[in-house]
């Protein structure tokens, strides 16, 4: 296992136990450090929605006025407009409020969305390769959508559900305290019961998160092999699978809901309750002359505007559970370990040019491995390599499943740094150069060749989407593309399908080729690339890779002998050693092992 895959699994671990112990403090400063791009926005909302809350307060005194005024004989017109002014002035500022919250909650989820796409495509490859891409993606995507509720809804709903019950609560003290005490102690029990059910609500959230992950990652599984599924006959077992998934996360849905459901009707009973309580004693208290009407119609429309303070603070608070969850999620994710392509060991180190030119003539190889020594955790993978790649050459690595081939492309290609030796390319280590720079001078044609959904233009020019057309066409003839480009019915602009499926594999490969040579590299590495090819398919291709040497150096994992025998030299790996090298016929004359793996005769 690689360094990066030991970081994840122990980070893995912590994090379930630091979350247990983790301040409820702490992260709630991370959820607010998080929204903080967007605080004039939520400020202007809040302000709003505020002022609506005052208003929502004056409607029953207001009320009250024009009921005395009614009573008393005298003109209700100025009080009446007045309420229905408040009300009409209520209604605008709370959706001018709303509006802004909405959309400062879509631009937190777009931030949000942002940092962890662009974080995720910068993991180092062992994190990556320890991780399920569908839980990933469930992490960009639902649990990002959760922080954007409780910035849409909870923060606010908390605070302006807390401003407003102390509102209401100090004008029910106001007009009678001994209504507002019945009032006070029926729903303080049932806040009681609510604070109980909050704290469960956050874990609860987090698992139905987690089995949401689990279940998005296994349908990527099975959506992406969905031809090995199909010729397997397994579409019952895999729908049996993702069923027994769903029903874990409706079982986690389940258990938070009913957390919910348990603490919302316990509140508004006991508003209601005590708005009955209320209107018996207050009517009594009206009957024996110890209460204006106006002030019990004031204090029961009051008691009935509890519900909405009430309510918010209850489900702003379980909002507030669900995305401190979902935040864990989230920052676990964002502390996986990614590459810093830009970093150079040695910051005195000049720039190099990207010119192949220079490579070709300035005497250095194009690619050198000195003494070069790498493992997986604690089993050695290379062990001592030492061989060059020159300029314009094509060598091949030939072994059993094992020997370290895949390891020497992993390592030119920087996913992994040695960890004794040095590797160079065009006379400069890895050290000296960033990864930016490094990848900028090679090309990897990948044994499957992925395409990307899109055109064959899209493909052909991911890396430079403003490529001029002569170099395009240029990268088009020398990978032998120009007979498919011809016979497409929309020419460059057709679609190649997901994964390039409306392609047959050799067209692929002949697409991932051009897209590789569009880069101009130093050094090209192919990973067997006629391994899924017919023979007259895989002739024409090792025709096509010759020609591909006048522009580029070639390294190739080989396995199959017509790819060997195009080699210059053949470089013969074992447990992670070079056993022999030289061209293939010198090798098969000589090395008994060598004749064995590949089959040849003397």
């Amino acid at each position: 296992m690689p360094a990066g895959k030991r970081t994840w699994v122990k980070m893995s671990a912590d994090n379930g136990d630091s979350r247990q112990g983790d301040s409820w403090l702490r992260r709630v400063g991370v959820l607010l450090r998080l929204i903080a791009p967007q605080r004039n926005s939520l400020v202007g909302a809040t302000v709003l929605l505020l002022v609506g809350t005052g208003l929502s307060l004056a409607q029953p005194l207001l009320a009250g006025q024009v009921i005395r005024d009614a009573v008393a004989g005298e003109a209700i017109m100025w009080s009446l407009t007045a309420l229905v002014g408040a009300y009409l002035l209520h209604a605008v500022t709370d959706t001018g409020g709303l509006y802004i919250l909405e959309r400062s909650s879509e631009s937190v989820l777009l931030s949000v969305r942002n940092r962890l796409a662009g974080h995720l495509l910068r993991l180092r490859i062992p994190t990556l390769e320890s991780l399920r891409v569908g839980d990933l993606i469930s992490r960009v995507t639902l649990d990002s959508t959760v922080i954007r509720n409780a910035v849409g809804g909870s923060l606010v709903q908390i605070l302006t559900g807390a401003i407003t019950l102390i509102g209401t609560v100090a004008v029910m003290i106001y007009l009678d305290w001994l209504l507002f005490t019945i009032v006070f102690v029926t729903v303080g029990v049932a806040a009681g019961a609510m604070l109980l059910v909050m704290t469960r609500i956050e874990a609860a959230s987090t698992q139905l998160q987690e089995s949401v992950g689990a279940l998005s990652a296994d349908i990527e599984r099975a959506l992406t092999g969905v031809r090995t599924v199909k010729v397997n006959n397994a579409e019952d077992r895999e729908h049996e699978h993702l069923t027994e998934l769903a029903g874990a996360a409706f079982s986690a849905g389940v258990r938070a809901a009913r957390l919910k459901a348990l603490g919302t009707p316990a509140m508004h009973l006991a508003v209601t309750g005590s708005f009955v309580v209320s209107l018996l004693v207050g009517g009594v208290r009206v009957a024996n002359q110890q209460m204006e009407l106006s002030s019990l119609v004031s204090m029961m429309l009051l008691a009935l505007n509890l519900l909405i303070p009430v309510g918010d603070l209850f489900n702003g608070s379980v909002g507030l559970q669900k995305a401190l969850g979902a935040l864990s999620r989230i920052e676990s994710t964002l502390a996986l370990p990614a590459e810093d392509v830009d970093h150079i060991e040695h910051s005195d180190v000049e720039p190099v040019s990207r010119s192949t030119d220079k490579f070709a003539g300035n005497g250095h190889a194009a690619l050198e491995f000195r003494d070069v020594h790498f493992s997986y955790d604690e089993r050695p993978i290379l062990q001592g390599v030492t061989f060059s790649v020159p300029s314009h050459g094509h060598i091949a690595l030939v072994g059993h499943s094992g020997a370290g081939k895949s390891t020497v492309f992993s390592l030119v290609s920087r996913f992994y740094n040695p960890n004794e030796g040095d590797i160079l390319l065009g006379g400069r280590s890895y050290a000296d150069r960033s990864r930016r720079a490094w990848r900028s001078e090679i090309s990897l044609l990948e044994q499957n060749a992925p395409l990307l959904f899109g055109s064959l233009r899209d493909n052909l020019t991911y890396r430079q989407p403003g490529l001029a057309d002569d170099d395009l066409h240029r990268a088009i003839q020398l990978a032998g593309l120009a007979d498919l480009v011809a016979r497409l019915p929309r020419g460059l602009d057709t679609s190649v399908g997901e994964h390039g499926v409306l392609l047959s594999g050799g067209e692929r490969q002949r697409v991932a080729l051009a897209r590789a040579l569009i880069r101009r590299p130093v050094l090209m590495m192919l990973d067997e690339p006629t391994a899924m090819l017919d023979a007259e398919t895989e002739k024409a291709l090792n025709v096509t890779i010759q020609a591909v040497r006048k522009e580029c150096a070639l390294l190739v994992i080989a396995h199959r002998l017509s790819t060997i025998r195009e080699a210059d030299t053949v470089i013969f790996l074992k447990d992670g050693q070079i056993i022999d090298t030289g061209p293939h016929d010198e090798l098969v004359a000589r090395n008994v092992d060598y004749q064995q793996l590949v089959g040849a005769k003397v």
